[in-house]
C-alpha cells in the first residue's frame, strides 16, 4: 500500500497512475482507491440539490473541505475508517497494491494509513506551476493551500517526487521509487 501526498496541482494523481501503469506492466494487480470518494458521492448530491450538476471527480474546493469538516466533526475517523474498508475490500478483491493519491489529514488519516502499512511519497513542486495546473485544470474554485496549512510539513515520507521542473522525467523518478518501495516490501 502506497500513499502519494502533496498540495493541489503538484501531480499527485498523474503520478499515481504512472505508478499504476508501471506496476501493471510489471504484472501487479493494482488499484488506485480515493479516500475522499464519499466527499465527491456527497458534492454531488448538494449540486443535484441546488439544481447544478457537477462531474463526479470535479473538485468544488470548499464544498469539499466543508463536508470533510462537517464529517469529521461528527466521527474524526469516518473517512479513513470507510477508504481502510475499501481497501481491505479491494485486497480481499485480489489487489496486490494499492494505491492512493488524495490523503489530505495528517490527523486521523496518515496516522490510521501509517499504521495500516502504508508508505508515503510525497509528490513536490513548485508553487508557480502548482498554480499553472490548477488554473487548466478549471476546478469549480481554488482554495490556496501550503505544507503548513495541510500539515503534510508533519508527514515523513518514504520518497519524494519533484514535479516541478518543465523536464521532469515523471515515470523515471516513479520507476525508481517503486523499486525502492518493492524491493522494501520484499524483505519485510
Amino acid at each position: 500500500m502506497i500513499c502519494l501526498y502533496g498540495l493541489a496541482g503538484s501531480g499527485k494523481s498523474t503520478a499515481a497512475v504512472a505508478l499504476r501503469t508501471l506496476l501493471t506492466e510489471r504484472g501487479y494487480a493494482v488499484e488506485i482507491i480515493k479516500l475522499a470518494a464519499p466527499l465527491y458521492a456527497l458534492q454531488g448530491q448538494v449540486y443535484r440539490a441546488a439544481g447544478r450538476q457537477i462531474g463526479a471527480w470535479e473538485h468544488d474546493n470548499e464544498l469539499l473541505r466543508s463536508l470533510a469538516a462537517h464529517l469529521r466533526r461528527i466521527n474524526p475517523t469516518s473517512l479513513v475508517d470507510n477508504f481502510l474498508s475499501r481497501v481491505d475490500r479491494a485486497q480481499h478483491e485480489g489487489a496486490d497494491i494499492v494505491i492512493n493519491d488524495d490523503m489530505r489529514n495528517v490527523d486521523p488519516d496518515y496516522h490510521a494509513m501509517r499504521a495500516a502499512g502504508f508508505s508515503f511519497v510525497r509528490v513536490a513542486c513548485s508553487d508557480e506551476v502548482r498554480a499553472r495546473r490548477l488554473t487548466v485544470r478549471a476546478d469549480r474554485n481554488i482554495v490556496a493551500d501550503s505544507d503548513a496549512t495541510w500539515g503534510y510539513d508533519q508527514i515523513e515520507p518514504d520518497w519524494t517526487i519533484d514535479t516541478s521542473p518543465e523536464d521532469t522525467d515523471l515515470d523515471h523518478q516513479v520507476e525508481i521509487v517503486a523499486d525502492k518501495w518493492l524491493a522494501r516490501e520484499t524483505t519485510m
